[in-house]
């Protein structure tokens, strides 16, 4: 079966989990977009995505990899959960250009 059903959570400061969510649709592909400030509200995001039969989650590069085990335990492993990971160049270059 091919990927058709996707969700992508992203997590920033300023994000309302209420206000901040969209869809991206095509006949072929559905994707849930939706902005978090913590791990608990990614779990709910989560979870809710689930009842909407996502075939995995995706979570930004500001979740960590035990946050990323948080949201799997929660949703009791259902689907595949990845995140962005960037290389310890690119880490280097989001510090001195973010730092």
């Amino acid at each position: 079966m091919a990927l058709a059903r996707y969700g992508f959570i992203v997590k920033g400061p300023d994000l309302e989990i209420i206000k901040h969510h969209g869809r991206i649709q095509t006949p072929l592909f559905d994707m849930a977009v939706s902005g978090v400030q913590s791990v608990d509200e990614a779990i709910l995001v989560a979870q809710e995505l689930l009842t909407k039969h996502v075939q995995l989650i995706e979570l930004c590069g500001g979740f960590t990899a035990e946050d990323a085990e948080r949201i799997r335990e929660a949703t009791n492993d259902l689907v595949p959960i990845g995140r962005v990971q960037y290389t310890p160049e690119e880490r280097e270059r989001m510090a001195r250009e973010f730092g």
